[in-house]
């Protein structure tokens, strides 16, 4: 889809010159304010933030003091290639002092609507990586921002343009709502299935196989791409999609296989009682017991199961503490998850869940490429 663009009537501008920053503060201490947002509450792949913390939850920093209202654009400064920018639609709070609090100027020819997509374009995002000074947390700083140039439309064709943007991401977040109702409805019959009385110990229900790691001093088993070695810090969501290492078929063999639609549950420190199916055979560490011999539906549903907080708080009482947190194998077999004779309930929400999912990320995916390449046309490529 191309626009058509005339830019003929279109001005140079500087960032600058088109918005302002609020520097206004709030003390949350005194009770001006109850939500604070924080980087992790700001979703790359997003133009507005829905997500926000209890200033009284113990994790927010003493520099959150920047007021921002409903309607203001929030731009993190910090490594600005994560696109960590959107507005705040329908909530007030408090930022920290990294993160700018902005609103476009219209009588020096920007709108609100339009502001976001400037800061989101690839072509901006280029410019605030290349600006950003500091190498351990780079940071676009305030006066190099507003150096920034660009070419703005009239303020009738913004318009135009911001509607069309805007439409998109409303339809964005309508295909996340309704993969959320399918999470919804999965979490009901989860629920459901905790509360029946008749529960099993997983060592019944699956072999359990801890892993092992190949000796490092043996070269030969890791100058080798062949196959997967699995930590606990690759267990994050469903499922395992990639190991950040791998070894050798030689080196596999000196470990433990563990084959596809294994449930793999990270059983030490503070990754204990995370856990995933795994989709491609391969070994695991010591930190990793996995619960082999299921077909991949009872592997979906079993890492569900163990998911729900019933399932994590199970694990977590069959734990032991000495120096670090600790689930032995033997230990994880004990614990009793419901798993009933006919689980085709629960297969089927399970099914659905996964089903929305990937559907909801395959469109996400697709949208986020669509917008890169009308905000492209509309701004230019990446400098």
């Amino acid at each position: 889809m191309s626009l058509n663009l005339d830019k003929s009537a279109w001005k140079r501008v500087r960032l600058g010159d088109v918005i302002r920053r609020s520097r206004s503060q709030a003390d949350p201490a005194n009770g001006d304010v109850d939500r604070y947002v924080g980087g992790g509450h700001i979703d790359g792949d997003s133009l507005t933030i829905e997500r926000f913390g209890d200033v009284n939850d113990g994790q927010m920093g003493s520099t959150f003091t920047y007021l921002f209202q409903p309607g203001q654009i929030l731009f993190v400064s910090a490594r600005p290639y994560l696109r960590k920018s959107g507005v705040a639609v329908n909530f007030s709070g408090v930022v920290a002092d990294k993160t700018y609090v902005l609103d476009a100027v219209p009588e020096n020819g920007l709108l609100q609507e339009f502001l976001p997509f400037v800061l989101a374009a690839d072509h901006f995002i280029a410019y605030a990586t290349a600006e950003a000074t500091g190498s351990m947390n780079p940071r676009l700083l305030w006066g190099q921002m507003q150096r920034y140039e660009f070419d703005l439309p009239p303020l009738d064709e913004q318009q135009r343009l911001a509607d069309l943007l805007w439409a998109l991401e409303r339809y964005r977040l309508s295909i996340r709502e309704r993969a959320e109702r399918t999470w919804d409805a999965a979490a009901v019959v989860l629920r459901h299935a905790w509360e029946a009385e008749h529960k099993f110990a997983i060592g019944v229900i699956g072999e359990c196989v801890t892993g092992s790691t190949p000796s490092k001093a043996n070269a030969d088993y890791w100058n080798s791409e062949e196959v997967p070695f699995y930590t606990p810090s690759e267990i994050d969501g469903e499922f395992i999609a990639s190991a950040r290492q791998r070894v050798s078929l030689a080196g596999a063999q000196v470990g433990r296989m563990v084959p596809k639609n294994s449930v793999a549950v990270a059983c030490i420190g503070g990754d204990l009682g995370k856990s995933a199916v795994v989709t491609e055979p391969g070994i695991s560490n010591q930190q990793i017991t996995s619960i082999v011999g299921l077909p991949a539906d009872d592997a979906a549903l079993l890492q569900a199961i163990l998911a729900h907080p019933r399932g994590r708080a199970a694990l977590q009482a069959r734990e032991t503490t000495t120096i670090v947190r600790k689930l032995n194998k033997s230990d994880l077999m004990k614990v009793e998850v419901p798993w009933p004779a006919d689980r085709r309930t629960l297969h089927a929400a399970i099914r659905a869940r996964r089903i929305a999912t990937v559907g909801a990320n395959a469109e996400a995916s697709r949208l986020a490429r669509f917008r890169s390449g009308l905000t492209a046309e509309i701004f230019g490529g990446a400098k």
